[in-house]
């Protein structure tokens, strides 16, 4: 008798999960999953958390729904070089299922070794992070204005949402099947008043063009929104990310200075982990990863030794003249500029002493 082997039988296993799946399951299976991911993959020293989602899933981003770590693995929230991980499916969901084992074991004797240490993946600080980052953006009202705009729901439906077909009317770039979904927000202008400084435009979702159905009107799925998607909102082409779970805080390449302008919504302070918009971008030579501190001004203070001296009449005059002695400026926090625009930038807070305020100075530090 033919003995099968265990990749026969794994086969055998597998089709008769697959003809027993619904067929929208698989579906979904589909849309999370890359169509050629592979059938394992070896954790190298170096690897980022994104580059290792990226060989599974078409959104990098929603790898927190298929992680799932093996409780009986000490560190199992951690992924190491050497790691294995592999696609399994668990109550027919896709899962990434990590195998821990083939390292080399070393037994120590009462002498020293030096042995070199493999440093582990980083994922939760810097995710941590990535969680505080927006991903709002910073455009001309110009570039707004001429992008594609959303003129119908293909349905019933009185909201717009994930798995939503709409049409699309505007002019093209060729070349291009998946966008951005935004919507117009706030203006923002210099202290005088007068120069724009930029549009910010709230991210809505991505959505990929399913069908030409006239010129310039297309039909349009949404693959993910984060909120209601309505008529009128307009369609960029989808930003490439700038920055990803490896970050390399420097201090900008020159020394610049300038201040808060507006927090994300309508907080009036912002602390650690928030995100606050600066008035300095590429124009000012700002890059991602530059460090800022954050100032607070110095109290204006009476000199009062200074008073000791003064006759009546000098110290009258002071008093009426408003004359204060200004303290230095004190670093209250730090900034990780994390997106750059032409003349604004997002931040975090990475450290804060203090609430940070509108216009208080960010400089080099």
């Amino acid at each position: 008798m033919k003995n099968f082997g265990s990749k026969q039988i794994l086969a055998a296993l597998w089709l008769s999960v697959m003809l027993l799946m619904p067929f929208s399951l698989v579906d979904a299976q589909g849309s999370l999953l890359l169509s050629d991911y592979p059938d394992s993959y070896t954790v190298v020293e170096g690897d980022s958390l994104w580059n290792i989602a990226s060989q599974f899933l078409r959104d990098p981003q929603r790898w927190p729904e298929v992680w799932q770590p093996d409780a009986y693995l000490d560190n199992a929230d951690l992924i190491y070089p050497g790691d294995v991980l592999k696609i399994g499916f668990v109550g027919g969901s896709p899962r990434i299922l990590v195998q821990r084992g083939g390292r080399t074991t070393v037994r120590l004797g009462p002498q020293i070794r030096v042995q070199p240490l493999l440093s582990v993946i980083p994922t939760i600080s810097l995710e941590s992070i990535q969680n505080s980052f927006t991903r709002n953006r910073i455009v001309s009202q110009a570039l707004y204005d001429a992008a594609p705009y959303i003129v119908a729901n293909v349905g019933d439906a009185l909201i717009i949402g994930t798995g939503d077909e709409i049409y699309v009317r505007g002019t093209w770039p060729i070349g291009t099947r998946t966008f951005e979904i935004y919507r117009e927000g706030r203006t923002f202008l210099d202290q005088s008043g007068e120069q724009d400084l930029g549009l910010e435009i709230e991210y809505l979702g991505f959505a990929t063009i399913s069908a030409d159905e006239a010129p310039g009107l297309k039909r349009v799925l949404i693959n993910n929104s984060t909120m209601e998607i309505r008529v009128g909102d307009r369609l960029l082409i989808r930003e490439e990310a700038r920055i990803d779970t490896t970050i390399f805080p420097q201090e900008p390449a020159s020394y610049v200075a300038g201040q808060i302008i507006a927090f994300l919504g309508a907080d009036s302070l912002a602390s650690q982990l928030d995100t606050v918009i600066i008035d300095l971008g590429f124009s000012d030579n700002l890059a991602v990863g530059d460090i800022l501190s954050i100032l607070q001004p110095g109290d204006l203070i009476l000199d009062e030794e200074e008073r000791r001296h003064m006759t009546f009449r000098e110290r009258l005059r002071a008093t009426f003249r408003s004359e204060r002695l200004q303290l230095p400026s004190k670093q209250i926090g730090t900034l990780l500029v994390y997106k750059t625009f032409e003349q604004l930038s997002y931040a975090t807070i990475l450290s804060s002493s203090e609430p940070a305020e509108l216009y208080n100075q960010v400089a080099s530090p």
